[in-house]
């Protein structure tokens, strides 16, 4: 956290440049009115142009009770944003242009000028305006819809695009380029309050437990396991039914035909590019590991995985709270725990142990503590005791001890469930329901779910300290399951915190090609089916 007050100069959200961007357009607007009074020419420090005889004053404009005193025109990054499902993950600098010029943008009333790379950015007088009190409603309520929005004004019910390549609520590497878009307006510091360094953005992949297919690429084959997290993206030629199952309607499952686009290392790049990351890794690895070629359901992995998503993944922390964690008996996990220690990975949900299975995983981001727990409801592991290995039940006793011990230790505290039966499903279930409430009564903040192999529900809820994220599986992103589109297709969630506060929650579709590597799906295109899997039956407030 940063000590200095937010919006001094030279600190926060006010740059040195950004106060010194020039030359933009200056645009009046009427709090309430739908069509916006322009007053066209640029100003030489984007000051707002003073109030004319024909708009009303800004007294007149309708505030909402609860808003804090403007206090001045001030400079500040804007947050181009759209609604939460929006398939859309950027907006190139010229289709904002387009957009802006065309009205198809509302904009806060409350701005007077905007400007993009310095520029002045030319707005129609037909562009709608909106208090920016109550654009997250409309944008949040209307699909399609897209608006632009002061930073601190920003929640995870709406999303953020990135502009070109600069994301202010993105990984590391977005948020660290120069932001474009800039607005002048009078409107309270705590909105246009911006920080990067407050910027947290944490990495979530999925169900791993690479055996059969992985271990045949990488080893047998000799890919090498480099390959297996060198995915790029791919594209569909269509799909084809697969009919060893019968599938929901009785005619098998859909699998996708795929081929690559050639621009391999675009998975690795994203995954590592994180403050923080968690994994579900369900399976032991041991020394005399071996391909699982008989599809008979006991796994062991090769321990070279374990640096290579430390290192090529820019993994932080796993939970090993699985029914397939003891595969290789209790000495699997000691052995496992090893191997996880040598890369510097941090684990919780299974131990030498029931306490250090219960323990959590923290890790320090610029000062914010976040801490994972996580447990298993699927039978088939040992669970661990007072003194023999194995991994976490999730019984009421071990999630509340294990949530509040994590709450005494960390600022942000995540549950990393593996929901018990059944599997294979989307919709949250009552007994989901009921497990959701129960780890946030006993105090964790979110909840990155694993277990079900699809990608399942998700939910933004209000919470006490802010709102609070929770996915039911983000589905197989190392777990070989290629019989159908659903078991190769998940995806990878980005969560960005403003110093404690959630305020975005963004979805990358996947899917798993040739059962050993996984690759980004367009979210437009090819990605829209599993990223519609996810939001249909999501719950976002």
């Amino acid at each position: 956290m940063t000590n200095k007050k937010p919006g001094a100069p030279g600190s926060g959200r006010f740059s040195g440049r950004i106060l010194a961007c020039a030359a933009l357009a200056t645009i009046v607007w009427a709090c309430g009115n739908s069509t916006p009074s322009h007053t066209p020419g640029p100003t030489a420090a984007m000051t707002p142009t003073p109030w004319g005889t024909d708009s009303p004053s800004p007294t007149d404009s309708p505030t909402p009770t609860a808003s804090p005193t403007p206090l001045g025109p001030t400079t500040f990054p804007i947050a181009v944003v759209v609604r939460f499902d929006d398939s859309r993950a950027s907006i190139t600098l010229d289709a904002l242009k387009t957009a802006v010029a065309a009205g198809k943008i509302t904009v806060p009333c409350e701005v007077a000028a905007l400007g993009l790379s310095g520029k002045s950015l030319t707005i129609s007088t037909a562009t709608p305006c909106l208090a920016a009190e109550q654009i997250t409603a409309k944008v949040h309520a209307t699909a399609g819809s897209m608006a632009l929005l002061p930073p601190g004004l920003v929640t995870p019910s709406i999303k953020v695009l990135a502009v070109g390549a600069a994301d202010l609520f993105g990984a590391p590497s977005h948020r660290a380029l120069d932001y474009p878009l800039l607005a002048t307006g009078t409107v309270p510091v705590a909105w246009a309050t911006y920080d990067k360094t407050d910027v947290r953005t944490l990495i979530s992949t999925g169900d791993t437990c690479p055996d059969a297919g992985f271990p045949d690429m990488a080893v047998s084959k000799k890919k090498g396991w480099a390959w297996v997290l060198n995915g790029g993206t791919v594209h569909y030629r269509g799909t084809f039914m697969n009919t060893t199952y019968s599938g929901p309607q009785g005619n098998g499952w859909p699998v996708p035909l795929i081929s690559r686009n050639g621009d391999s290392g675009k998975v690795g790049a994203l995954i590592s590019d994180n403050d923080v990351s968690a994994n579900d890794f369900e399976c032991p690895m041991v020394s005399t590991w071996k391909i699982n070629t008989n599809g008979v359901k006991v796994f062991t992995i090769d321990p070279r995985v374990a640096k290579l998503l430390a290192n090529q993944g820019g993994l932080k922390v796993v939970t090993l709270g699985s029914n397939h964690i003891t595969d290789a008996g209790r000495d699997g996990v000691r052995k496992t725990i090893a191997y996880l220690d040598a890369a510097g990975i941090k684990h919780t949900g299974a131990g030498a142990n029931l306490a250090e299975a219960l323990a959590p995983a923290v890790v320090d981001v610029r000062g914010i503590k976040f801490a994972f727990v996580g447990w298993d409801d699927i039978s088939g592991s040992r669970v661990a005791t007072a003194t023999l290995p194995g991994a976490a039940p999730m019984t009421d006793d071990n999630v509340c001890n294990s949530i509040k011990a994590a709450r005494q230790v960390a600022d942000i505290v995540i549950a990393m469930p593996q929901w018990g039966e059944p599997e294979y499903h989307a919709n949250i279930t009552k007994k989901q329901v009921a497990q959701r409430a129960f780890f946030y009564s006993c105090g964790a903040d979110d909840i990155l779910g694993s277990g079900t192999h699809w990608a399942s529900w998700a939910s933004i809820l209000p919470g006490t300290n802010g709102p609070q994220f929770a996915i039911g599986s983000h589905g197989n992103f190392l777990f070989p399951q290629n019989w159908s589109r659903q078991t190769m297709e998940g995806v990878i969630v980005e969560a960005t915190f403003y110093g404690k506060t959630l305020v975005q929650f963004r979805l990358h579709p996947y899917v798993v090609y040739q059962n050993a590597q996984p690759n980004l799906l367009n979210p437009t295109t090819d990605g829209k089916f599993v990223l519609h899997q996810v939001w249909s039956v999501s719950d976002i407030r």
